[in-house]
């Protein structure tokens, strides 16, 4: 038997991790370009790198595209640059940040920590 929470759920994810890989893989070197300016031609980065960078530029101008307030935009942003760091998959990651923006579940009101003093 299927619950109303998993017919809800699976009707609000509009973005999973598949279709975000796909739609960074068919333009992932314009999105790592910006990246690799300045760079010597002999430079290089781990897989992990590039994707970090090609999915955070691809949210960045999806983000928009979905119409987000500049405020809401930075806030989804800041969010994929902490969880990426400790996320094994950056795709579904980046998938989760997409269905609560679009959901309207922006954290609002958070308050950062300080490290030192």
């Amino acid at each position: 038997m299927v619950s109303l929470t998993m017919i809800w759920d699976a009707m609000t994810q509009i973005y999973t991790a598949q279709t975000i890989r796909a739609a960074v893989d068919a333009d992932r070197e314009a999105l790592f370009a910006p990246y690799i300016v300045g760079r010597s031609e002999r430079w290089s980065c781990d897989t992990r790198t590039k994707d970090l960078v090609c999915i955070g530029n691809w949210l960045c101008a999806e983000l928009t595209k979905i119409g987000l307030s500049e405020e809401d935009r930075r806030t989804q942003e800041w969010r994929y640059n902490r969880e990426s760091r400790s996320d094994q998959d950056l795709f579904e990651c980046a998938a989760q940040i997409m269905n609560d923006s679009i959901n309207k579940s922006i954290e609002k009101n958070r308050v950062g920590h300080r490290r030192w003093g």
